[in-house]
């Protein structure tokens, strides 16, 4: 008898998951964009220099479950012009654990995206390059903090992709000066952030990449402001960085950027 009250718990509890599992995939959000372009310039300008471009894009985030969620993307970009064509599909998946633990809050979260490149249609081969990334950040009323660790493997060009709707696809970004790690490079990241109010967010992040034969680092701050006054959803950021080690170099931008 004990062991069909075990049996019967196990099963409802496994059913019950089931249907949590099933809510969450149903109640989900699923983003489709479909962009194509077709330029022709005339004879007398430039013949024969027409040009097609094409992305398309697929995200679907599923709704939150016991804290978790799960997201994955694809897009894809082409370009073809009567000399050449290009192509290249991005596949993203990530995995996210919100929890509180008294007057903390945290986030846990790992990432992994292949990039996959053609340069030609008559091109047999299809390069691709492999990155993950997890991530631990941790809030206290109104300040924040995170660490990072993104690796990128074996490949034959960067990781350097973009995707809508993500402002980077590897955790350790620097502020600035790089979203794009060449194949073989791990990277370290630590970022300290303060938020005075909900719409303003100050915060600095150093960044420690190591290539195959360059070792770099990021030193950045940045500040972001939600001006729903002028646009609802515009974001005003103010960003400098600066770039050590075996480089030299400093990079100050001023950019503004709505959600779609």
């Amino acid at each position: 008898m004990k062991k069909l009250t075990l049996l019967l718990i196990f099963v409802s509890q496994t059913l019950f998951a089931a249907d949590s599992l099933m809510d969450a995939l149903l109640d989900g959000n699923l983003t489709h964009k479909v962009n194509a372009n077709y330029n022709e310039a005339s004879d007398e300008e430039s013949p024969f220099s027409s040009t097609k471009t094409q992305k398309i894009l697929f995200h679907y985030k599923t709704a939150p479950i016991e804290g978790i969620r799960l997201e994955v993307a694809t897009q894809s970009f082409a370009t073809e012009t009567r000399q050449s064509s290009t192509d290249n599909t991005i596949y993203y998946s990530e995995a996210l654990y919100d929890g509180k633990a008294e007057e903390f809050g945290y986030r846990l979260s790992a990432n992994y995206y292949a990039d996959t490149y053609r340069q030609s249609v008559e091109q047999s081969g299809i390069e691709t390059t492999n990155a993950f990334g997890v991530k631990a950040q941790v809030n206290y009323e109104n300040f924040g903090s995170y660490i990072a660790y993104s690796k990128v493997l074996e490949g034959s060009h960067s990781a350097s992709g973009a995707l809508d709707g993500k402002d980077q696809l590897l955790p350790t970004s620097s502020v600035l000066s790089s979203n794009n790690y060449t194949p073989n490079t791990e990277a370290y990241a630590v970022d300290l952030n303060y938020s005075p109010r909900k719409d303003i967010t100050l915060g600095s992040r150093y960044v420690v990449a190591s290539e195959a034969q360059t070792n770099l680092s990021y030193t950045g701050v940045y500040s972001n402001f939600q001006v729903n006054e002028i646009a609802k959803g515009l974001n005003l950021g103010v960003s400098y960085d600066k770039t050590g080690l075996d480089k030299e170099n400093d990079q100050f931008i001023i950019n503004f950027k709505s959600k779609f």
